[in-house]
């Protein structure tokens, strides 16, 4: 979506509104997927709930696998 903080062009696997990363109030960087259709996984395995993410995770949306940094 144009209104998204990244985008990630042609990948159609990927929903509009994907996944969101964000801090918590205690300062830790959560991944949570926004009811995509083809699902968020971190380090190979599909989130359902929010899940801490760590410098070196690998987050996989659609077919783009990103490293965490």
């Amino acid at each position: 979506s144009s209104g998204c903080s990244i985008q990630i062009l042609n990948d159609t696997f990927i929903s509009s509104l994907h996944c969101r990363v964000y801090r918590d109030e205690a300062g830790n960087t959560l991944l949570e997927d926004l009811g995509s259709t083809n699902g968020t996984y971190l380090n190979g395995d599909r989130i359902r709930v929010p899940k801490p993410i760590h410098r070196g995770d690998r987050v996989q949306i659609g077919g783009t696998i990103v490293e965490a940094q």
